[in-house]
Parts: C-alpha cells; structure tokens; sequence
C-alpha cells in the first residue's frame, strides 16, 4: 500500500525478478485506515504480564484466518515446574502471567493454537471466528 502508485511500478520489476509478484496485491491509498481489514499476522514478543490485554486486542484486529504469534509462551520451561522449583526472580515473577495467558489462548474458541517448542516456545494462533 502507497500513497503514490508510481514507487509501486518502480519496484515491480525487482517484485517480478524475485518471482513473488502474485503473492503481492497492490493498494493506492493511505495505510492507516485500511489496517484494520488488511492484518493477517502479528508476533508478539513484549511484556509478557500484557500478553493477554495484547490477545484481547488483537483478536479484534486480526481476520478470520489470520495468525497471532506469541513468544515466550514456554518461559524459560516455568510453565511445567512444579511450584517450588527453584527459579530466577524475573522467571518466577512472569511465570504466572505466561500460564494465565497459555489458559486463556487454550479455552478461547476463537482461535485454534499450536504451540511450537522452538527457543523459549511460540505459540501461534489462527482466528476461526
């Protein structure tokens, strides 16, 4: 999406050497508006005590089909410690805030998840509804 359809044709031709052209559907006109019919995914990977107010947001924002991708949904393996496993200050403080979070995705029928045990674990979420 641009403004101006000109700097669209300037790099078309790069678009079309790269062999991605059809996966490209071009937009005249100012972004911002029409952000709220075009997002198809997001990744978040911010303060993990928020997670939940960023999926209550998202979910609104995101369309059907679309996927949210969550990191740090495994936190540092937390999430499977028994209550009193010894854990670093700022594991243990967000720990809970990750399993409140991984609840809420898990009884949520809007979505369907996947959790991928990558890294610290990422959690992707397809919008079904």
């Amino acid at each position: 999406m641009d403004i101006n359809r000109e700097n669209y044709e300037l790099g078309l031709p790069v678009i079309e050497k790269a062999g991605v052209a059809h996966k490209i559907q071009f937009k005249e006109g100012s972004a911002l508006p029409a952000l709220d019919q075009m997002i198809d995914f997001i990744f978040v990977d911010a303060d993990k005590d928020n997670y939940l107010n960023y999926h209550k947001r998202l979910i609104d924002l995101v369309r059907v089909g679309g996927v949210m991708g969550y990191d740090n949904t495994l936190w540092n393996g937390s999430v499977v410690a028994p209550p009193d496993a010894p854990l670093r200050k700022y594991v243990r403080y967000y720990r809970d805030f990750v399993l409140e979070f991984n609840k809420a995705l898990a009884s949520d029928r809007r979505v369907e998840i996947c959790q991928l045990p990558v890294g610290d674990g990422i959690t992707l979420c397809r919008r079904v509804c």
